[in-house]
């Protein structure tokens, strides 16, 4: 029963991903396949002011960005509609396509394909629902069992809370496991020939590297209102980036 109802969860959370109709873009990708990028741009940002959890928006904002050579701000709406649906392939080529044009890759070349599928086959906000239903099911469950002391469907409920609690455990096993995701508390350079990194959140401190426009970065700190500081993990390194330079996921 807890297989089942968590495989209809899963269902629906991928349909919800989906929910949004391509046709309504439809005019907007007419721009684009005309060669129109510019004012294609324009109507996705629109739609995306409306509904910035569409990730066809993202995606097809990210298409049209990518033909006006602005790599990093394709790669951020990319990451964007990667995060909302990782399960779409179009997306997900793309997304690969645009992080290779800066050294980078979707799946690291050591990781099998299944594997990196598998770890992002929901998003964090699919693994957080599908954990908060688990905790419930199992409580209920569970309180089902007590009522139902010693009989047959107080045993078969007794089951389902245990199978519940279990898989609870693995889908916040999960959702830990996704923290260390480059899609994580990330943010991407969309500076055209990349941000500044300083030693210090302000002009006054000397630059010493810089993330390359496109780069994935982690958002160490982002308490300072002008500056984040940001780290990239490939290079071991940190500093401190003007906001206006990196683009919080």
């Amino acid at each position: 029963m807890t297989k089942t109802i968590f495989l209809t969860l899963t269902l629906a959370l991928a349909a919800a991903a989906s929910a949004y109709d391509r046709s309504e873009l439809a005019e907007f990708n007419d721009l684009y396949k005309n060669g129109r990028y510019e004012e294609a741009l324009e109507g996705y940002k629109s739609a995306l002011a409306q509904a910035p959890e569409n990730p066809w928006a993202h995606y097809n904002a990210g298409n049209a960005l990518f033909r006006l050579n602005r790599l990093g701000p394709a790669v951020l709406n990319y990451s964007r509609a990667f995060a909302l649906n990782p399960r779409s392939a179009d997306i997900r080529a793309n997304l690969d396509y645009a992080l290779r044009q800066t050294g980078q890759t979707l799946a690291p070349d050591n990781v099998p394909k299944a594997l990196h599928y598998a770890y992002y086959l929901l998003s964090e906000r699919e693994i957080k629902a599908a954990a908060i239903l688990l905790f419930w099911l199992a409580c209920l469950a569970g309180a089902a069992r007590f009522l139902l002391d010693g009989s047959g469907p107080g045993l078969a409920a007794g089951s389902a809370s245990l199978a519940a609690a279990g898989l609870l455990v693995l889908t916040l096993a999960w959702l830990g496991a996704r923290q260390s995701s480059p899609f994580t508390a990330a943010g991407v350079a969309v500076k055209p020939g990349g941000a500044r990194m300083l030693s210090g959140p302000g002009e006054n401190f000397k630059t010493y590297a810089s993330a390359p426009e496109g780069r994935l970065v982690k958002i160490l700190d982002d308490g300072d209102d002008n500056y984040y500081e940001i780290g990239l993990p490939r290079e071991g390194i940190k500093g401190w980036a003007l906001k206006t330079e990196i683009e919080k996921l």
